[in-house]
C-alpha cells in the first residue's frame, strides 16, 4: 500500500461463520422430527390392524379358505369374460379377499347367534360342556372374562383411572381399577389395580390396594395411555397428588320393592 491512501471503511456487517449451516441444520431436524411423528402413529396402527387381521384370518383359514377357493374357481368359469380373466390374472388376491369377507360373515353369523335365543341355548350348552372338562373349563373361563373385560359390556364399569402409592409411600403411579373385593375377615374393600408401565401400558404388575387408599383421577382412559406412552410428555395440566379423592365404586343394585300402596295423586298431598 503506498504511503497517504487510506483505505476505504467498508459498511457490511460480516456474517458470522457457519450460521447458514447451523439454520439449514435446525430446520432439516424440525422437518425429521415432524416427520416421524406423522408416521409412527400411521405405522403403528397398520401393524395392529395387520396383526389383527393376520390373527383372525389364520384362526378361521380351515373354514374360509375351503369357501373362498371354491366360490373363486366359479369365478373362473364366469361367462363374462372380464370377471373370469380378472379372476384367472389375480387368483390369489381374490381368494384373500373372499377369505376376509367370509371371516367377517361368519363373525356377524356368531354374533347375531348369541343374540338370539335359539344361538345362546346353544352357546350355553358348549359352554356347560366346556365347564366340565377339566383343563379346558379353566383357559375357556379365563379367557372369556380376560375378553369381556377389555370388550364386552363390562368394559366400561372397569376401566378406572386411578392413582396408587407405588413403589413407596410418596410416589404414585397410575393404574387401573379393575375390581373390588370384600376382605374375607374385616369386610374392607379392597381394589384391584392393574399398573401399567412405561412406555407399553399393556404390561405391568396387579396390586390389591385398600379401596380408601386409591385416589380417583376422573381421567378417560385414552387421556391416561397417552401420558403412559409419551412417559409423561403429554400429562394433563392437573393432578389429585396431596390429597386422596375417594373412589364411589357403583353398589350392588337393590331389586325393586313391591308397593303395595295405591299411588296418591299430587293434588290430594299436603
Amino acid at each position: 500500500m503506498e504511503p497517504g491512501i487510506t483505505q476505504p471503511h467498508s459498511t457490511e456487517t460480516p456474517r458470522p461463520p457457519g450460521r447458514v449451516g447451523s439454520v439449514a441444520r435446525a430446520i432439516l431436524r424440525a422437518r425429521i422430527t415432524a416427520g416421524l411423528i406423522t408416521i409412527i402413529p400411521i405405522w403403528v396402527t397398520f401393524e395392529l390392524v395387520r396383526w389383527l387381521f393376520n390373527f383372525v384370518s389364520g384362526a378361521m383359514t380351515s373354514f374360509t379358505k375351503p369357501i373362498a377357493s371354491r366360490v373363486a374357481d366359479a369365478l373362473a368359469h364366469s361367462p363374462r369374460p372380464i370377471v373370469a380373466e380378472t379372476v384367472e390374472q389375480w387368483s390369489e388376491y381374490v381368494t384373500m379377499t373372499l377369505a376376509f369377507m367370509v371371516t367377517l360373515y361368519l363373525l356377524y353369523l356368531l354374533g347375531l347367534a348369541s343374540a338370539n335365543v335359539v344361538g345362546r341355548r346353544f352357546l350355553d350348552l358348549i359352554e356347560r360342556v366346556f365347564a366340565r372338562l377339566p383343563l379346558v373349563k379353566s383357559i375357556y373361563k379365563s379367557t372369556k372374562q380376560v375378553v369381556m373385560l377389555l370388550g364386552g359390556r363390562q368394559a366400561m364399569q372397569f376401566k378406572r383411572v386411578v392413582l396408587v402409592e407405588f413403589p413407596r409411600p410418596g410416589m404414585k403411579c397410575i393404574g387401573f381399577l379393575t375390581a373390588v373385593m370384600e376382605d374375607i375377615d374385616t369386610g374392607r374393600q379392597m381394589a384391584s389395580i392393574f399398573i401399567s408401565t412405561t412406555p407399553n401400558p399393556t404390561t405391568g404388575y396387579m396390586q390389591i390396594v385398600p379401596l380408601d387408599e386409591v385416589s380417583e383421577t376422573h381421567w378417560t382412559v385414552e387421556e391416561a395411555v397417552k401420558l403412559l406412552m409419551s412417559g409423561g410428555i403429554l400429562s394433563p395440566a392437573k393432578v389429585p397428588f396431596d390429597k386422596i379423592h375417594p373412589v364411589h365404586w357403583p353398589a350392588k343394585q337393590e331389586e325393586p320393592k313391591e308397593q303395595n300402596q295405591t299411588a296418591i295423586p299430587d293434588s290430594q298431598r299436603k
